[in-house]
């Protein structure tokens, strides 16, 4: 089955910025691609809506005003989603300075990593690492796996905050090298020119390549005004 003409772009290009959408976010993704759901029954459309900074009353890093670290999304999953659509429902209070979208294309900086640094090429390509997610593991899977970073077709699977803590667990030698390679890893992607960001209006759309494309997003702000508070706010769907 071929790609709609849309998810073709991004396939080739690393990702496509959409000026406008004008239908609800599920009824767009549906007239792209195929919605990949975690577990059946979930809702496919997870709503990022920017809480505060208590790391303990707002679980989950993407909900804070911190800027989030490069990942792929869903990757503890045995066949993480192709694409990641970010649909923008409320722009970042400072936008377009706060809240911004960063993507790290892949391919051109794995052919200078492969020239540069060889041997963390290698690490990323043959070192199986386990993943688990910081919270809910047990919802979706009865066991840690473990993955390369790379697999033989170069699609990425990565977010350093699904590795450390584990390794860290682990303990030893073995474990401390790798997790030094995981933060290399990590800092020459933060590093690398290969870097687009978008400051995401309202109602404007960014598809991703999740297999090809690293992504984050930069520090948030939080304003009251009154009896009103003005916050990022993005649905995300994901296609198989």
């Amino acid at each position: 089955m071929s790609l709609h003409p849309i998810l073709a772009t991004a396939a080739r290009d690393h990702y496509v910025h959409i000026q406008r959408v004008s239908t609800d976010t599920l009824t767009f993704a549906r007239s792209v691609g195929s919605v990949f759901r975690a577990r059946p029954g979930d809702d496919p459309v997870v709503t990022m809506s920017i809480e505060g900074d208590d790391p303990e009353k707002i679980p989950y890093a993407s909900c804070r005003t911190a800027q989030l670290s490069l990942h792929t999304d869903y990757a503890t999953f045995h066949r993480p989603p192709r694409f990641t659509i970010s649909h923008c429902i409320e722009p970042d209070p400072a936008w377009p300075d706060g809240g911004q979208s960063i993507t790290v294309l892949m391919r051109p900086l794995l052919a200078a990593l492969r020239e540069e640094r060889p041997e963390l090429y290698r690490f990323l390509r043959e070192v199986p690492l386990p993943f688990r997610r910081n919270r809910e593991h047990s919802r979706y899977h009865t066991s840690i796996e473990k993955w390369t970073i790379l697999d033989e077709d170069e699609q990425v699977r990565f977010d350093r905050t699904l590795i450390e803590p584990i390794l860290a667990e682990e303990g030893g030698a073995e474990a401390e090298e790798a997790a030094a390679r995981v933060r290399e890893f990590d800092e020459y992607c933060e590093q690398s020119p290969h870097q687009v960001r978008f400051a995401l209006a309202q109602d404007e759309a960014l598809i991703i390549d999740n297999h090809h494309v690293l992504h984050s997003r930069g520090p948030c702000t939080i304003q009251r005004t009154g009896d009103r508070t003005l916050r990022r706010e993005v649905n995300l769907v994901f296609l198989e």
